[in-house]
């Protein structure tokens, strides 16, 4: 009976275990976001080039997320009081810049962002025409977390989406 129990009990804790790593908490990639915006706007010659930037997260797994910046002046459309494209959930604002991203997770839209982004000439409303502009040679700045260690993290800069993932050790 013993052996059960004691089998029950080691099954559980691996169970939890392998549960615990398979997911990535908000803070943990809203944290990631705002290291990778400091980083960026203390280090970066990207700064300069743009006052909007669009920034874009992925978790690759469970020991790394991806954080991505760009520059991006492409506005969002309102037709009436809809959105006709996805409008951003969050932002930093630093020394009239700003750094705009979407998170899947949060339903509500924070109307206080469309004010925001409406500062910039980012919001339009009950557009004729629709322009999107998407420019190839445009360098972004890809970040790579350690989940378990922000501190612990590489950047690549190029003008790819598509980037192989470098080298970082993570514990």
């Amino acid at each position: 009976m013993k052996n059960h129990l004691s089998l029950i009990i080691l099954l559980f804790s691996l169970f939890c275990t392998g549960q615990q790593n398979k997911s990535i908490s908000k803070d943990i990639y809203t944290s990631a976001i705002k290291n990778a915006v400091d980083d960026f706007r203390e280090k970066s010659s990207l700064l300069k080039n743009d006052n909007i930037f669009s920034v874009s997260y992925k978790i690759l797994n469970s020991n790394f997320i991806q954080i991505n910046i760009i520059g991006n002046s492409n506005k969002f459309y309102i037709d009436g009081d809809k959105p006709i494209n996805r409008l951003p959930t969050n932002y930093l604002e630093f020394n009239n810049k700003i750094f705009y991203w979407y998170d899947d997770n949060e339903i509500k839209l924070n109307t206080s962002i469309i004010s925001k982004l409406q500062e910039y000439g980012l919001i339009e409303y009950n557009a004729d025409i629709i322009e999107y502009s998407r420019d190839d040679k445009k360098k972004s700045i890809s970040y790579y977390f350690c989940t378990k260690d922000l501190t612990n993290y590489k950047k690549v800069k190029s003008n790819s989406l598509k980037i192989k993932i470098p080298k970082l050790s993570c514990k």
